[in-house]
């Protein structure tokens, strides 16, 4: 099945982290659906409305978890 750049798309990024929740913490300004999972993992499931769109969502949201990872490193 080949998707078109306009048809919906979805991301889904799996991490594990000792901090799982302050990261979900983290995306409560992102587009995103997301669950806390076993072994303190978090797992974020993004939607976006083209290739393009969901690209911008899925950058968004690594900065975001990257600016919370950064962060929580920096107060260890």
């Amino acid at each position: 099945m080949v998707t078109k750049k306009s048809e919906a798309w979805l991301a889904t990024i799996t991490t594990s982290s000792p901090h799982h929740a302050a990261l979900a913490a983290s995306l409560a300004c992102e587009e995103v659906q997301y669950d806390l999972g076993k072994s303190n993992s978090i797992q974020v499931v993004i939607h976006g409305g083209s290739a393009s769109d969901l690209r911008a969502k899925f950058n968004s949201t690594m900065r975001s978890l990257r600016a919370a990872s950064e962060a929580l490193s920096s107060i260890q």
